[in-house]
């Protein structure tokens, strides 16, 4: 994707090229100080900080975060799951399966009743565990089929482009 492909202003954001400078680093290393961001965009720390606490405010921050390695923790098999669901259970369904520590994303797609969820297990042993003693015990589930993810190209969240 160009650097300018996405166009703030058209979608009710107002972001000048400092706050997505501020927004960058902020990805890139959430620990970074107002000061060391000051610094690289040529600012004040306060105005850092307000810049900061500005799109805090308005949700454009969300919240600051890091990034575990899995197999350092020991979560050595990534898995894509596709949890299919009756109709009217399918925000039971993805609530119940969000409550599980393995699970780090869910995604409810446009077509099919299904759910879209990342997980990290220990192996292929403890997958089929959480699978069958665990997942399928959640009312409302009809059928998972499950993907080992066997190589990761890029992990993190949407980024700014502009």
């Amino acid at each position: 994707m160009r650097e300018d492909s996405l166009d703030f202003d058209k979608l009710g954001i107002h972001l000048d090229k400092t706050d997505i400078r501020i927004l960058k680093l902020l990805a890139n290393d959430s620990r970074i100080s107002y000061a060391e961001i000051a610094r690289e965009g040529h600012l004040s720390r306060m105005a850092v900080r307000e810049r900061v606490m500005k799109m805090l405010e308005d949700g454009i921050i969300e919240r600051f975060t890091v990034q575990l390695n899995s197999k350092k923790v020991g979560l050595n098999t990534p898995v894509c799951l596709q949890v299919k669901a009756v109709p009217n259970k399918l925000d039971d369904v993805a609530n119940a399966l969000a409550e599980y520590p393995q699970i780090e994303s869910i995604y409810a797609m446009t077509g099919k009743n299904e759910l879209y969820a990342d997980a990290f297990v220990e192996d292929v042993e403890s997958l089929e565990k959480f699978i069958f003693e665990e997942i399928y015990k959640i009312e409302g589930i009809t059928a998972v089929e499950y993907n080992i993810i066997i190589k990761r190209y890029k992990t993190r969240r949407l980024l700014v482009y502009r």
